[in-house]
């Protein structure tokens, strides 16, 4: 029998994991709360200027609401998607443990001390975050970099897509260059996605940098890292790890590419890190590596995999 799904935020990631879960029968959909009407959100369902369509069917059985907070929903079902991206904290999301979910998980990095759990692990805690979209691309290029040569330091730039919290044209913005016109600029803004990886492997803590440069483009991304390893090495022996280490994960996860992609090419695609093989250099410990990810299909999945991953736990 499925587990039961509530959604609480129906915008990007939530609408990509109502995509992702219409396709696996171990989670159903019941209820979705977001302060849009249900008729608006059916209708950006059905029309995805990025995604193309998508059949709404499944969803018109479900009970849509309208609260404001996590006190004023009252979801019956045993799993609860917290995608709105506000509500970060674990006394914020304690709320609907106290009304009979199960589960929550979190689509953002927490606040506090919520579990992050990386891409294909999971947890027995009752409230858990599945990360970032640039924070799972830059484990995946890493973690398997550490365990073959050992990493002493690195410094990451995500080149992003523009998100919702910028603005089309200039306007005021608590962070200075994201209130810039996002449709005509590159715009350099703080990035997580380096120092956030402690919250996986505390020994990042100290050796991880990273900036972000959000693009004209309405999605998609391309993570670079540069890395001084611990031990000498090439670009073939590096390209070999990725390869290896996607035949063990899956290319659903993290998969690897030759044939010179650009960002349109990854567009809808599930992996949260693309190895683009030919970008990959070296030169003695020095070494670059560059992956692509969809940040909304590819981080949904990774959301749903920790979903599905859950009910077994």
């Amino acid at each position: 029998m499925a587990v039961t799904v509530a959604i609480n935020g129906f915008g990007r990631i939530g609408r990509a994991c109502a995509r992702i879960i219409a396709t696996e029968d171990r989670l159903k959909i019941i209820e979705i709360n977001d302060l849009v009407d249900r008729d608006t959100l059916l209708y950006l369902f059905r029309h995805d200027t990025v995604h193309g369509g998508f059949n709404d069917s499944f969803l018109r059985q479900v009970r849509f609401s309208r609260a404001k907070e996590p006190e004023g929903c009252r979801f019956d079902a045993e799993l609860v998607l917290e995608c709105t991206g506000v509500f970060l904290t674990r006394n914020r999301l304690q709320t609907y443990i106290d009304r009979g979910a199960k589960r929550v998980m979190l689509s953002a990095m927490p606040k506090d001390d919520i579990l992050v759990v990386a891409p294909l692990a999971s947890s027995d805690e009752p409230i858990i975050s599945a990360g970032s979209c640039s924070t799972n691309a830059l484990w995946l290029m890493s973690d398997p970099l550490e365990r073959a040569f050992g990493i002493e330091a690195l410094i990451a730039s995500s080149i992003h897509s523009y998100t919702s919290d910028q603005r089309l044209l200039d306007a005021r913005h608590d962070e200075a260059r994201r209130g810039r016109a996002c449709g005509i600029n590159i715009i350099p803004v703080i990035s997580n996605a380096a120092s956030n990886l402690w919250r996986i492997d505390a020994a990042y803590r100290a050796k991880a940098k990273a900036i972000a440069l959000r693009v004209p483009v309405p999605n998609g991304s391309i993570m670079q890292a540069t890395y001084l390893l611990k031990k000498d090495a090439d670009a073939t022996e590096i390209n070999a790890v990725f390869e290896k280490e996607s035949e063990l994960l899956g290319k659903e996860v993290l998969d690897t590419a030759g044939d010179h992609k650009v960002l349109t090419d990854i567009i809808s695609t599930y992996a949260s890190a693309i190895i683009d093989l030919p970008l990959t250099s070296c030169r003695g410990r020095l070494a670059s590596v560059s992956a692509w990810h969809d940040n909304e299909t590819g981080y949904a999945s990774r959301v749903v995999d920790l979903a599905v991953s859950v009910i077994s736990v």
